[in-house]
């Protein structure tokens, strides 16, 4: 416990780390948790329903009924979010408990949990871009009348 007092910023730079990575890892593996988005037959319909009644309020002279949606909370941007959060603020603690003289072990497991979660999203951004290309490469050879790959 004592060392936990001596070194506050890098363990509190090692626990926001760990946070973030499991919240990471979490959402990656059991996610994503927003609900299906609407059909586009339907946005559309809701639309032309909505010009509709809007013109039609017009014709008569009353005035138009606009609805407001509420916005949802996305959970899957709020968990994204959080973790990259966390994970900068871990490497801030990092930072100051280096400009302290804290414990280097304290200071380099803020450093691997909080850029260890980091590197987990960017290496994620990397591949499903990396997959993105290839499926349009595929896509244009396919149109193309060209052999795949």
């Amino acid at each position: 416990m004592d060392i936990i007092s001596q070194n506050k910023c890098s363990s509190l730079g090692m626990l926001f780390g760990a946070i973030a990575l499991i919240f990471g890892i979490f959402h990656f593996s059991f996610g994503p948790f927003y609900a299906p988005q609407a059909r586009l037959e339907n946005v559309v319909a809701e639309k032309v329903s909505a010009v509709k009644k809007g013109i039609i309020a017009g014709l008569k002279g009353e005035k138009p009924l606009v609805t407001d949606k509420e916005e949802t909370i996305d959970i899957d941007k709020v968990l994204d979010n959080s973790s990259i959060a966390l994970a900068v603020i871990a490497l801030v603690c990092a930072f100051i408990g280096g400009m302290r003289r804290e414990n280097r072990w304290g200071i380099y497991g803020a450093i691997i949990f909080g850029g260890g979660t980091l590197v987990f999203h960017a290496l994620l951004f990397g591949v499903a871009l990396i997959f993105t290309i290839i499926l349009i490469i595929m896509i244009f050879s396919f149109l193309s009348g060209g052999s795949p790959i």
